[in-house]
């Protein structure tokens, strides 16, 4: 049996409605998000900047996914950009939000100066566990939308490099609680397979200011090299693999927050990803990553009309 996973931040979903259903305004939109959720039909997909509420999100389904079979699964709202997952047979839903309390505002030194600041989620990972039928293997699921890194006030370059720093500090500090929540997994659960996926607003390697700190979001989430049994896979790393398939490899584009470009050219970031635990990488296991099955949306009008991201996906292989 194959499975496929996608992750898709939808943005700023949450203004599409009014009254529980999509406005008139947005319909076209509405469509061209349909259209490239269609064109991939996945069994499980995890939605970042998400509506709030599950009327909503039946209203969307019933109306411009219509047949498509999918189910919603929600925890406790995040606010104007909240985390959704809509999945649909053979997944089976075991449990949702399970761990909403973990994701509580905690302490950390981040800066290793005997100093502990207090950090929080703005939005908190939803967890989920999908049983495939009635039979079928479970796993885990954790759908993540993180600390932007942007700089979203006017500001002179002193203070926006002051604010930039701050973001990284607190993207590390999210990447550390959820790595030490993947471990915990790893350590008590190793039978039940983990993905991660979703926004995390960071891509491999080291920012200039990430490189003051020493540290990334992803790489962190992934995990240590002096843990090799614990590293998460990356399911779109096999692009990275070849020039023509590595120019491709960004999911979302931007132009400089600093300097305008009369050209228009804009920056291309990788930041929308799909990892997956280790496990999932033997061929003995229940569920496995199909090799080199990663992907990203063609990136055509439709899908830059739709939202600001082009989601990835995946295959999963279940006996």
């Amino acid at each position: 049996m194959e499975l496929i996973i996608m992750s898709y931040n939808i943005q700023h979903m949450n203004n599409m409605f009014s009254n529980n259903r999509v406005k008139d305004s947005e319909v076209s939109r509405a469509d061209n998000i349909a259209t490239v959720i269609n064109s991939v039909h996945p069994h499980l997909l995890g939605i970042c900047e998400a509506a709030n509420a599950m009327e909503e999100h039946q209203y969307f389904i019933d109306t411009f996914l219509p047949d498509s079979g999918y189910q919603i699964a929600m925890g406790a709202s995040r606010g104007k950009q909240n985390l959704v997952f809509y999945y649909r047979s053979p997944l089976q839903l075991i449990t949702v939000d399970d761990e909403f309390d973990y994701y509580g505002p905690w302490q950390h030194d981040i800066d290793e100066d005997g100093v502990k600041e207090e950090f929080r989620w703005e939005r908190k990972p939803l967890e989920a566990v999908f049983q495939i039928g009635a039979q079928g293997p479970q796993f885990r699921v954790i759908l993540v939308h993180t600390k932007s890194k942007g700089v979203f006030t006017v500001t002179d370059l002193h203070h926006y490099q002051k604010i930039a720093m701050g973001n990284r500090k607190r993207l590390v500090a999210q990447a550390l609680r959820l790595r030490q929540r993947l471990d915990t997994l790893m350590d008590t659960s190793p039978h039940i397979p983990v993905v991660v996926m979703g926004d995390m607003n960071d891509g491999p390697g080291l920012d200039p200011f990430e490189q003051l700190l020493g540290y990334s979001f992803v790489e962190t989430v992934m995990g240590s090299v002096f843990q090799p049994g614990k590293i998460f896979h990356n399911s779109l790393w096999w692009m990275s693999q070849s020039r023509e398939h590595r120019n491709d490899l960004w999911t979302a584009d931007f132009p400089d927050p600093i300097v305008s470009s009369p050209f228009g050219m804009r920056h291309r970031v990788w930041i929308d990803h799909i990892l997956v635990s280790p496990d999932m990488l033997n061929s003995n296991s229940a569920l496995r990553l199909k090799p080199d099955s990663g992907q990203i949306i063609p990136k055509n009008r439709i899908a830059r009309d739709a939202s600001d991201h082009f989601p990835v996906y995946c295959h999963l292989e279940s006996d």
